[in-house]
């Protein structure tokens, strides 16, 4: 007992989007100093520890894990890309835009959060992703329509 409390006191906290098919939930997961959160998923364990902002611990399936997202940003983001913020190309038709935008501000839209009673640092995270989100949603249909306008670059 005393060496899984150690190894749990060595790992970094990172507050994730976890989606296991029923939604998303905000959550913790526990990752070493040294690795990624990708690296804590391809290890060779079946179940991983997530902690709820409540404090009670919850036990997941790996293989039920539909998608994974640190909101610290873990994976390198161009922040200057409104394309690649939402995860998209810029092929994405205005209906893969619009369920993009729809499906990242649900998870993290501040009053979301605050109404689920989680700590503050989540509200935080969250109040800056979700500007984030909407500033990249705004520039992107600014962009296109002055593509559309046949005035390309004046929106970027």
């Amino acid at each position: 007992m005393l060496e899984s409390s150690r190894n749990k006191k060595q790992r970094r906290k990172i507050a994730v989007s976890l989606d296991t098919g029923d939604g998303e939930e905000l959550v913790y997961m526990f990752v070493y100093p040294s690795e990624r959160v990708i690296d804590t998923l391809n290890d060779d364990r079946e179940f991983l520890p997530f902690e709820r902002p409540d404090g009670a611990l919850t036990i997941v399936a790996k293989k039920i894990i539909r998608r994974l997202s640190p909101l610290e940003m873990g994976k390198p983001v161009n922040e200057r890309d409104p394309y690649d913020l939402l995860g998209l190309s810029m092929a994405a038709s205005d209906t893969e835009v619009q369920e993009a935008y729809h499906r990242a501000i649900t998870a993290v839209h501040p009053d979301r959060v605050h109404t689920l009673g989680l700590p503050a640092d989540f509200l935080e995270l969250a109040t800056r992703r979700a500007a984030a989100i909407n500033n990249a949603y705004r520039r992107i249909k600014a962009i296109r329509k002055a593509e559309a306008d046949g005035k390309p670059d004046e929106a970027a």
